[in-house]
């Protein structure tokens, strides 16, 4: 799978049995639909704070040269989640999945109230290797 940003190779983590395509080259994260739920709450779906901003995010308007879903090649959607900080991530317009820049996802989980396992797993995976 070639990354929507840079147009690199995607490689592929597992997370709790979850598969992350992620860039190593801009640190960009792919996760098709229904992982971000599983992300936030593998034992199972209650967990309603991220889950309804994912069920209700609106599309917005589509922005010239937007990102191609890495899955069907459609130009993403540019959503804003509701929360604080606001967080703006790419969606497929067919609902194959989200993209999320370097970042985002973490912001995301822990702000979601994450106990920090996959935000340690994600700084690990997209350190830079002058942070080493």
């Amino acid at each position: 799978m070639l990354c929507p940003a840079c147009n690199t190779e995607m490689l592929i983590l597992e997370f709790n049995r979850i598969e992350i395509d992620f860039c190593g080259l801009c640190g960009g994260v792919w996760l098709d639909e229904g992982e971000l739920e599983l992300l936030i709450s593998p034992e199972n779906s209650s967990h309603a704070s991220l889950s309804g901003i994912v069920s209700d995010m609106g599309k917005g308007a589509a922005v010239k040269g937007a990102r191609k879903c890495p899955v069907c090649r459609k130009k993403m959607v540019p959503v804003e989640l509701s929360m604080k900080p606001p967080v703006e991530i790419d969606k497929c317009p067919l609902n194959q999945g989200l993209w999320f820049d370097r970042g985002e996802l973490e912001q995301i989980m822990t702000s979601s109230g994450d106990d920090g396992r996959l935000a340690d797993f994600l700084k690990s995976v997209f350190r830079n290797k002058s942070d080493a």
